[in-house]
Protein backbone atom coordinates (compact mmCIF):
# COMPACT_ATOMS: atom_id res chain seq x y z
CA UNK A 1 0.00 0.00 0.00
CA UNK A 2 3.11 2.53 -0.41
CA UNK A 3 5.28 3.53 -3.05
CA UNK A 4 8.12 1.59 -4.08
CA UNK A 5 11.42 3.42 -3.78
CA UNK A 6 15.29 3.23 -2.56
CA UNK A 7 14.70 5.15 0.39
CA UNK A 8 12.19 3.11 2.06
CA UNK A 9 13.92 -0.51 1.06
CA UNK A 10 11.23 -2.35 -0.50
CA UNK A 11 11.99 -2.83 -3.96
CA UNK A 12 12.01 -5.77 -5.88
CA UNK A 13 14.82 -6.77 -7.70
CA UNK A 14 14.31 -8.84 -11.39
CA UNK A 15 18.54 -9.84 -10.25
CA UNK A 16 16.87 -10.96 -7.06
CA UNK A 17 13.79 -12.66 -8.36
CA UNK A 18 15.85 -14.96 -11.41
CA UNK A 19 17.59 -16.18 -8.08
CA UNK A 20 13.87 -17.75 -6.59
CA UNK A 21 11.58 -18.06 -9.97
CA UNK A 22 11.77 -18.67 -13.78
CA UNK A 23 12.44 -15.70 -16.08
CA UNK A 24 9.18 -16.57 -17.61
CA UNK A 25 7.25 -16.22 -14.74
CA UNK A 26 8.38 -12.68 -14.01
CA UNK A 27 7.49 -11.73 -16.99
CA UNK A 28 4.05 -12.94 -16.88
CA UNK A 29 3.91 -11.24 -13.75
CA UNK A 30 4.42 -7.75 -14.94
CA UNK A 31 2.43 -8.46 -18.22
CA UNK A 32 -0.73 -9.14 -16.24
CA UNK A 33 -0.76 -5.05 -15.12
CA UNK A 34 -1.24 -2.65 -17.60
CA UNK A 35 1.78 -0.12 -17.92
CA UNK A 36 -0.66 2.54 -17.67
CA UNK A 37 -2.26 1.52 -14.41
CA UNK A 38 -0.75 1.69 -10.76
CA UNK A 39 -0.36 -1.81 -9.37
CA UNK A 40 0.97 -2.49 -5.62
CA UNK A 41 3.30 -5.90 -5.81
CA UNK A 42 2.21 -8.84 -3.21
CA UNK A 43 3.64 -11.83 -1.65
CA UNK A 44 1.28 -13.17 -4.30
CA UNK A 45 2.72 -12.11 -7.36
CA UNK A 46 5.24 -14.71 -7.89
CA UNK A 47 3.53 -18.20 -6.92
CA UNK A 48 0.20 -17.11 -9.41
CA UNK A 49 2.33 -15.69 -12.28
CA UNK A 50 4.40 -19.71 -12.10
CA UNK A 51 0.96 -20.94 -11.58
CA UNK A 52 -0.01 -19.60 -14.97
CA UNK A 53 3.46 -20.36 -16.51
CA UNK A 54 2.80 -23.88 -15.34
CA UNK A 55 -0.53 -23.64 -16.80
CA UNK A 56 0.30 -22.83 -20.15
CA UNK A 57 3.05 -25.17 -20.25
CA UNK A 58 0.79 -27.89 -19.65
CA UNK A 59 -1.72 -26.69 -22.36
CA UNK A 60 0.94 -27.67 -24.93
CA UNK A 61 1.60 -26.61 -28.44
CA UNK A 62 -0.89 -24.72 -30.53
CA UNK A 63 -2.63 -21.37 -31.97
CA UNK A 64 -5.57 -20.81 -29.91
CA UNK A 65 -5.61 -17.14 -28.62
CA UNK A 66 -3.57 -15.84 -31.55
CA UNK A 67 -5.54 -13.61 -32.43
CA UNK A 68 -7.38 -12.40 -29.34
CA UNK A 69 -3.50 -12.00 -28.04
CA UNK A 70 -2.72 -9.81 -31.31
CA UNK A 71 -5.72 -7.72 -31.04
CA UNK A 72 -5.22 -7.12 -27.69
CA UNK A 73 -1.27 -6.24 -28.07
CA UNK A 74 -2.58 -3.68 -31.03
CA UNK A 75 -5.09 -2.03 -28.24
CA UNK A 76 -2.64 0.00 -26.22
CA UNK A 77 -0.33 -2.80 -25.49
CA UNK A 78 -3.34 -4.54 -23.54
CA UNK A 79 -1.25 -7.06 -22.10
CA UNK A 80 -3.57 -8.17 -18.82
CA UNK A 81 -6.39 -8.45 -21.87
CA UNK A 82 -3.70 -10.63 -23.74
CA UNK A 83 -2.98 -12.95 -20.48
CA UNK A 84 -6.48 -13.72 -20.15
CA UNK A 85 -7.16 -14.67 -23.25
CA UNK A 86 -4.56 -17.20 -22.74
CA UNK A 87 -5.63 -17.84 -19.59
CA UNK A 88 -9.38 -18.73 -21.43
CA UNK A 89 -7.91 -20.84 -24.37
CA UNK A 90 -6.08 -23.11 -21.36
CA UNK A 91 -9.00 -23.42 -19.57
CA UNK A 92 -11.10 -24.63 -23.48
CA UNK A 93 -8.30 -26.76 -23.82
CA UNK A 94 -6.63 -24.85 -26.55
CA UNK A 95 -2.15 -24.85 -27.14
CA UNK A 96 -1.09 -21.49 -26.79
CA UNK A 97 2.57 -21.59 -27.02
CA UNK A 98 1.98 -19.17 -30.44
CA UNK A 99 0.09 -16.70 -28.33
CA UNK A 100 2.25 -16.84 -25.31
CA UNK A 101 5.01 -16.06 -27.71
CA UNK A 102 3.79 -12.51 -28.44
CA UNK A 103 4.16 -12.06 -25.33
CA UNK A 104 8.19 -13.27 -24.97
CA UNK A 105 7.42 -16.27 -23.19
CA UNK A 106 8.80 -19.44 -24.63
CA UNK A 107 6.62 -22.19 -23.60
CA UNK A 108 8.91 -24.31 -25.79
CA UNK A 109 11.70 -25.04 -23.51
CA UNK A 110 11.42 -26.87 -20.64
Amino acid sequence: GEKMSKSLGNLVFVSELRQQWDPRAIRLATAEQHYRTPWEWSDQTMPRAAARLEAWKAAGAGDAALEEVRAALDDDLDTPAAVAAIDAAVASGGGVTAAAALLGVDLSRP
